[in-house]
């Protein structure tokens, strides 16, 4: 078992208050670049507190959705090649059992490494 796994069932307020700091991050540096653009605009800086105060009145919203949307599609991927990986392993298809498998062994750990890897994605 991962250390992932492990802090998440032996204390899950830890584990949700990382995730929650890596989403905090990612947040802030979305603002941040809003902040940036903001101020070209403008022709000076407008300040963070103008550009997260314009950011969540406008944009934060579907900058959650988006990012929720391409995290839930990558995750979906990366089950569908580990049931094919398991079902050719076991040379059947396994199905609801791989899937739970991945869910049980893996998600925790994929979604710490995918907002990890994720800080910084403009697109989302």
């Amino acid at each position: 078992m991962t250390m992932t796994m492990d802090l998440k069932e032996n204390n899950p307020c830890d584990y949700y208050d990382m995730l929650r700091g890596m989403i905090e991050e990612a947040e802030r540096r979305a603002i941040n670049r809003h902040k940036y653009y903001m101020s070209m605009e403008q022709g000076e800086d407008v300040g963070f507190e103008t550009a997260a105060r314009d950011w969540f009145q406008n944009y934060a919203k579907a900058w959650h959705e988006n990012r929720m949307q391409k995290m839930l599609q990558m995750q979906r991927e990366e089950i569908s090649r580990y049931k094919w990986i398991e079902s050719e392993r076991a040379r059947q298809d396994l199905g609801r059992s791989a899937v739970e498998e991945w869910v049980h062994k893996h998600a925790a750990d994929w979604r710490v490494n995918w907002e990890a890897s994720n800080l910084d994605d403009e697109d989302v």
